[in-house]
């Protein structure tokens, strides 16, 4: 989240207006959303809370097909 550096070169990724900058009051915010606590940060990573808050996100998503073992056993 944010801008990263490209070593002087211009980004060509235009960030749309849904991206912010990840703040320390956000990512507290994120990390409430999921029920983790301030020791349980110790224990995490920012990528796993940030993954943790995006599935969240997709878990009232209605998929058109579910996968099933045989799909898993084809790939």
């Amino acid at each position: 989240m944010g801008q990263q550096s490209l070593h002087g070169r211009q980004s060509e990724k235009k960030l749309r207006s849904t991206e912010r900058e990840l703040t320390t009051p956000l990512f507290l915010l994120r990390c409430m959303e999921v029920g983790i606590s301030i020791p349980d940060l110790d224990l995490l990573t920012i990528g796993l809370i940030m993954d943790v808050w995006t599935e969240k996100g997709n878990d009232g998503i209605d998929y058109a097909y579910k996968a099933q073992q045989s799909d898993f056993d084809r790939f």
